[in-house]
């Protein structure tokens, strides 16, 4: 038996910029907080969340903000997940900013960023929230869908299993940096 050489090819990818056609424009400015509604979205996974939320809504309403909460219906099957598109149709309506929130594993991410790229076709102001472990992940998910510098506020990993004390210094440690990076103004 005789074998003879194969010719060998191979393929380069070579990574390039999303096209033009697909970039979208880059997410405005939050702006003055006072008199503005900022809209916090939740979902089912994180309780931690519920609390950083909690104590942020107390914040932005010492700023001038009035807060309206949505708590996304994720994992509930496929009419509660189209009920749940209406409501967040309403939810986006009814608000002036987005606060969408957490990103802290693979799915939560990935509808959050879902979310989050509905607010700024929109065209609201839209800050998305996640743990630093999951950085690169909301980043992909975000180009992936076009929006190369999606505005993406840290909180430090891990949150869930802490205290409530501890959940509300965070809130608050890193309340600003959150407005900071929806470019949002105090006062």
């Amino acid at each position: 038996m005789t074998l003879t050489a194969m010719p060998r090819t191979a393929r380069m990818v070579v990574p390039s910029a999303l096209p033009e056609r697909d970039r979208k424009p880059e997410c405005i400015p939050a702006g003055h907080l006072k008199g503005k509604r900022v809209g916090l979205r939740r979902d089912r996974f994180w309780v931690s969340w519920d609390v950083i939320t909690d104590e942020w809504a107390k914040l932005l309403e010492a700023d001038g903000a009035s807060v309206v909460f949505w708590r996304a219906p994720i994992g509930k099957g496929s009419e509660a997940i189209a009920a749940g598109g209406a409501d967040f149709e309403e939810f986006l309506s009814s608000i002036d900013i987005a606060v969408i929130g957490l990103c802290n594993c693979g799915s939560c991410s990935m509808w959050a960023v879902h979310d989050a790229v509905g607010a700024l076709e929109q065209g609201l102001p839209t800050v998305v929230v996640a743990t630093e472990q999951f950085e690169p992940l909301v980043r992909t998910l975000a180009k992936q869908s076009g929006h190369l510098q999606v505005r993406l506020a840290l909180l430090p990993y891990p949150l869930e299993g802490q205290s409530e004390d501890y959940l509300r210094g965070i809130a608050r440690q890193h309340y600003s940096a959150m407005l900071d990076t929806a470019g949002a103004v105090r006062r």
